[in-house]
């Protein structure tokens, strides 16, 4: 009796085996398959600024407002003291090393720097960029008023520079005084 109790209780464990296992096989099938079909969708890219839109992934050709942003960020990691990100897939190498000489040398003074930015034009193949430089010496402050000429390239798109660009030149232009 008890070793045809224990036959048939094996029968039953090996029958719910199988079954679990052919279960949870179709499942991660499934899984797999749901898995592969959002892979293969296009990627949602969220541009972020006052007003969100979405940006198309395969596009290369940057819009003027994405323009004006990458412009407004770049131009911020170059010149401000104090930044949140990594500058270097935003400049371009001599850009990244003369910000880093001027901000040892700010930093020697004890100096903050910010760079305010008030006016983008297009020109050309060039930006002038009107813009507020703000110095700050422990509680003293001043602006200087500055106009900035400024080349970007494009480069592929990617996760630390969504904007596709890369800041090549940046030239302060000086003002003559006529005495």
């Amino acid at each position: 009796m008890h070793f045809l109790q224990n036959k048939i209780r094996e029968i039953i464990e090996d029958s719910s085996l199988k079954i679990a296992t052919i279960s949870l096989s179709v499942i991660s099938l499934i899984f797999a398959i749901l898995l592969a079909l959002d892979f293969s969708k296009e990627a949602i890219l969220i541009e972020r600024a006052c007003e969100t839109t979405l940006v198309k992934a395969n596009s290369n050709n940057q819009t003027q407002a994405e323009i004006e942003s990458f412009i407004k960020t770049a131009l911020s990691l170059r010149f401000d003291s104090i930044i949140e990100r990594d500058p270097a897939s935003f400049l371009a190498n001599d850009l990244l090393a003369a910000r880093t000489k001027e901000q040892n040398e700010l930093n020697r003074g004890g100096v903050d720097q910010r760079l305010i930015i008030r006016v983008i034009k297009a020109k050309d193949n060039k930006f002038i960029i009107e813009a507020d430089r703000l110095i700050a010496i422990q509680k003293a402050r001043s602006a200087i008023s500055t106009i900035l000429v400024v080349q970007i390239a494009s480069k592929p798109r990617s996760i630390t520079n969504p904007y596709g660009l890369i800041l090549t030149v940046v030239e302060q232009i000086k003002e003559v005084k006529n005495d």
